[in-house]
């Protein structure tokens, strides 16, 4: 390429010396007249093939004539260019003159899509194991083809180095490894996501191979995955000494100082990794359709493949690897078994799908997690609360609502419950999976939080599926303009004019998923407001959105950075900047939305709890007349209903006494539900007396007199005999009844 540009710009300089003796006969423009045309091609002979209105382009864009260059790049393409020939011209141009001709705003979309083109090329050819395996071959000749198949691999770049690895991995390129070392150090640090993969090769020679690569290459993202093949005794030692080496080199610019290196700093520093991935997701690179791309060793393919992953399930899988590691490096160590743990959980979790029931079985995280005991499956709920992880957080509650004992809602060993931290963690599902564990727990004394677990029941009862936000701010238009974007983005929102207000609505209101409060909020002001949503159990875990205008950012960052979970949002003119600002942080902070299904499980399950809680000794513990609103809405649902009939006819109110009345007597339900609210009415009655009008009672009468369905009609006779008839009715009633006939024996 360069020598071709020196050739063109040489036949410029002597066009332009040619040229020069003739400019003084060149005529000038008359005075008032426009200037001439633009100058024309500085060349001294136009291009006539591909090749040269490519090298033509590239030569104008050097020289700053991109008019000039949109033009030879036009002819280049309106020749339409083989595969071949691109692939040619890549040889000998470089990947990197396509990609920086496709950043120059005046040849695009062109010169884009050109890049586009070549990119599909390059990939289709460098994923053809002939291809590669042919390159292979001819490192083996002379010097030039040498290097004419090194260049080649360098351009297929990372997608060449499968089949490498599977090639050095054979038997026979034993004697010839040294020479795809030396191919795959000139191929560059492109390669070094494929060559991580390559570190689970089972052939000892080809991971030592691969780890001396990566420090040729000074590749320092690779130290995470040097310290176990550096100090793990199952490791052979030719691999532990390339990896405690290149460790070294890597950490201390010198591979000789491997004794500044040990196994202990080894699994704290796997321990700290896999924390941190648990952690904070977020750190890994993504994809451009934020994917994350995870290599590693394909048994069936034999070579390192690559594949895709949530951020989510790409953390997980990486931190329970670290931890996996630290774990063998220190198998006593109680922190890398509950990280180990924690990591597994949320990976079955994310992998399975959260609508899917957990399993048990043998094989199984939750199965392996049983066996863990009370206490280590106790601490992943707490460490998965702090990092807000709630798919560990609700399979670690699945597990204690099988082994968990009492000293749960005391906390272990002296510490705060995890368990009824969970009742006010800001995902509804795990608010939920605290609340049953609690109840499969049994407690025989009441506690701080028993009112919380029918709250969150109740909430389950009705939940439309939609996620909820509290919005602060005593401007109303700017605050009904903030809801209006938080509706954009998939919450329900709820207005409250100054802090304590707002603070109230999100205590007493369950389900409350954000607080959103105005930088200039009044009654409480902003640090007060904080500090009191942090306070309260009820409140604690709520994220926060502070916002305002763009220049109080730096006043209320550090506030902001003390209430965590928290962010700032900077006040905006349309929803899309809003939830652009928004979105990535609430999407960080919850699980998924909870599918239809889901929600009426949940309902189900909330409704049988609520109905064994009255029947039961729970009724000593919990109040479930907190939930006599939301029981009375779902109790004509087919599937919630009888459990809701039977925890309404605990309750001893009047409006449960007239909905249980109401049920019975609708001739539209289903049979079943009216004969179970007849029963329950009858119970209702005898227990907590006749609360019902003289109406009332009138159309319970009414309605037994009209039954047609037999259930229906002795159900509530039932009823009308607990309302105490006179001497009249009862023998106006036994009159009514046919003489009996005498039978035949």
């Amino acid at each position: 390429m360069a020598r071709l540009r020196r050739v063109l710009i040489a036949s410029m300089a002597c066009g332009a010396m040619c040229l020069h003796g003739a400019a003084s006969s060149w005529a000038q423009p008359a005075p008032g007249k426009l200037a001439a045309a633009p100058d024309p091609s500085p060349l001294l002979v136009e291009p006539k093939t591909p090749e040269e209105y490519f090298a033509s382009t590239l030569l104008m864009v050097d020289l700053a004539r991109m008019d000039l260059a949109r033009k030879y790049l036009d002819q280049f393409d309106s020749g339409s260019p083989d595969d071949e020939l691109m692939l040619k011209i890549r040889d000998k141009h470089g990947t990197s003159e396509f990609v920086k001709l496709a950043r120059i705003q005046e040849l695009q979309p062109l010169s884009a899509q050109l890049l586009d083109r070549l990119n599909t090329l390059a990939r289709k050819q460098s994923e053809d194991p002939a291809f590669v395996d042919g390159l292979i071959a001819r490192l083996i000749g002379d010097p030039t083809q040498r290097e004419l198949a090194t260049r080649e691999l360098r351009n297929a770049g990372p997608r060449a180095v499968p089949q490498i690895l599977k090639q050095m991995s054979r038997p026979e390129m034993a004697e010839r490894q040294d020479t795809l070392v030396i191919a795959l150090t000139r191929m560059g640090r492109q390669i070094v996501p494929p060559l991580l993969g390559g570190l689970d090769a089972p052939e000892d020679r080809v991971r030592a191979a691969v780890i001396e690569v990566l420090g040729i290459l000074e590749a320092n993202e690779a130290i995470p995955y040097l310290w176990f093949p550096a100090f793990s005794e199952a490791q052979p030692s030719g691999v532990r000494m390339a990896a405690q080496r290149t460790l070294a080199k890597l950490i201390t610019g010198s591979k000789e100082k491997t004794d500044r290196l040990s196994s202990i700093t080894a699994s704290n520093e796997l321990r700290r990794l896999a924390k941190m991935l648990f952690q904070k997701p977020d750190l890994l690179p993504r994809e451009a359709d934020r994917s994350v791309l995870i290599w590693g060793w394909d048994a069936d393919a034999g070579t390192a493949m690559s594949k895709t992953h949530s951020p989510q399930i790409a953390a997980m899988l990486l931190s329970s690897r670290f931890a996996r590691q630290s774990l063998a490096l220190s198998p006593d160590q109680s922190e890398p078994q509950r990280q180990y743990l924690a990591s597994l959980l949320g990976l079955e979790v994310l992998q399975n799908g959260w609508d899917k029931p957990r399993s048990v079985d043998p094989g199984t995280a939750m199965y392996l997690a049983l066996t863990a005991g009370e206490e280590t499956v106790s601490q992943v709920l707490a460490d998965a609360l702090e990092a807000s992880q709630p798919a560990t957080a609700v399979a670690a509650l699945e597990v204690l609502g099988q082994i968990g004992t009492r000293e749960q809602l005391q906390g272990l060993k002296g510490l705060k419950s995890p368990v009824l931290a969970a009742l006010n963690a800001p995902d509804a599902r795990i608010q939920f999976a605290a609340a049953t564990t609690i109840l499969r727990i049994e407690p025989k004394n009441s506690f701080p939080g028993a009112n919380r677990v029918v709250s969150v029941l109740a909430r389950a009862l009705t939940d439309p599926g939609q996620a909820r936000a509290v919005v602060i701010d005593a401007d109303q238009g700017r605050a009904s303009r903030t809801a209006a974007y938080l509706k954009d983005a998939g919450f329900e929102g709820m207005m409250a004019s100054t802090g304590r207000d707002g603070f109230e609505k999100a205590a007493n209101s369950a389900g409350v998923d954000v607080i959103v409060v105005h930088a200039n909020c009044i009654r409480w002001e902003l640090t007060q407001t904080l500090s009191n949503i942090r306070a309260d159990a009820r409140t604690a875990a709520i994220p926060v959105v502070v916002y305002g205008a763009d220049s109080t950012r730096a006043d209320v960052d550090r506030l902001v950075a003390r209430n965590s979970p928290a962010t700032f949002v900077a006040e905006s003119a349309s929803s899309n900047d809003f939830n652009h600002q928004f979105k990535p942080f609430a999407d960080g902070l919850k699980s998924p939305m909870l599918s239809a299904g889901e929600r009426n499980q949940q309902k189900v399950s909330a409704a049988y709890w609520l109905a064994t809680l009255v029947t039961g000794r729970g009724s000593k513990v919990f109040d479930v007349s907190q939930a006599e609103k939301e029981l009375a809405l779902v109790i004509e649902s087919p599937d919630a209903g009888p459990n809701a009939i039977v925890a309404l006819g605990g309750l001893p109110s009047g409006a449960a006494q007239r909905r249980l009345s109401e049920v019975a007597l609708n001739t539209q339900l289903d049979a079943g539900l009216r004969e179970a609210a007849a029963s329950q009415l009858g119970y209702h009655i005898q227990r907590f007396g006749l609360l019902l009008t003289k109406d009332g009672v009138a159309a319970v009468h009414s309605g037994w007199v009209a039954a047609e369905q037999p259930s229906v009609k002795s159900a509530l006779a039932g009823v009308i005999g607990t309302l105490r008839p006179n001497a009249t009715l009862v023998g106006e009633r036994l009159q009514q009844f046919p003489t009996p006939a005498a039978r035949t024996p």
